[in-house]
């Protein structure tokens, strides 16, 4: 019965979020049209022993090749945990986590060439000699996006909040709360260059949360601001949401490097 319901909780949210009402017209970011939903594949990486992050690298460097000539080049992202909510009895078991974006029809090319081609198989082969990843697959949905500073700011700052909706709450309500935020967003974004809401869609069972807020700011003075707005005041203008609409668990954050844009 879980299967089921996952599959209806994907497809009704695929709905109801798809609706980003705080862009603007010319809304393409990094080739990829982010009026629609577009998807997102996390790797969770932890590191070989004996196998430094230069070594990576290379490898890294060599998909870039293959994915570019192959035309299924994705904007591709590393972040590395700055605060989060790991401690010594949870202590956080990965090196650092990428996240390739993508379009679906292009990425599930990707994945065939990925494995089925004689070079992307041997590619595949050196990943796993270099690296232990646990692979998961995202829906994404582009609430609000400073669209020229997200397409040219390769180092920033992203926080993570997962959240699941309060019993009774429709996706309806949720996504109007949402799409609320997000005209606000317009006069004032407090610093937010991107705003996504993601929703796991493939090996996402252990994920905290039915969604994940995904903020993302140019630099820590610009977040570091938008802590003291909320620390005077501007508190009042999600307590509704905390309150009435989904349980989250609060913030973390990550470093983020933007590697690659198509």
């Amino acid at each position: 019965m879980n299967v089921f319901r996952h599959a209806w909780l994907s497809a009704t949210l695929l709905a109801i979020f798809a609706n980003p009402a705080a862009l603007a017209d010319d809304h393409m970011i990094d080739n990829i049209n982010v009026q629609q939903p577009f998807n997102i594949q996390a790797n969770l990486c932890k590191l070989n022993p004996g196998v430094d992050l230069d070594d990576y690298q290379e490898m890294i460097d060599d998909y870039f090749e293959w994915a570019k000539d192959n035309d299924v080049d994705p904007v591709f992202v590393r972040q590395f945990p700055l605060f989060s909510h790991q401690n010594l009895a949870r202590p956080w078991p990965y090196d650092f986590v990428e996240f390739l974006v993508s379009d679906y029809q292009r990425w599930g090319k990707a994945w065939d060439l990925w494995l089925t081609s004689e070079d992307g198989m041997a590619l595949n082969e050196r990943w796993q000699s270099l690296a232990m990843c646990h692979v998961k697959q995202a829906h994404a949905f582009m609430l609000y996006a400073d669209q020229e500073q997200m397409a040219t700011d390769d180092e920033r700052y992203v926080t993570w909040n997962w959240c699941t909706r309060k019993e009774g709450v429709t996706f309806e309500e949720i996504s109007a709360k949402h799409a609320e935020y997000a005209m606000d967003m317009q006069e004032d974004s407090g610093g937010i260059i991107g705003w996504v809401v993601m929703l796991p869609h493939t090996g996402g069972a252990d994920a905290a949360g039915e969604f994940a807020h995904v903020a993302i700011y140019p630099d820590m003075e610009t977040f570091m601001a938008r802590r003291s707005m909320q620390a005077n005041g501007g508190w009042k203008v999600t307590r509704d949401y905390f309150n009435l609409y989904a349980d989250c668990t609060g913030e973390m954050l990550n470093t983020e490097s933007v590697l690659y844009r198509p």
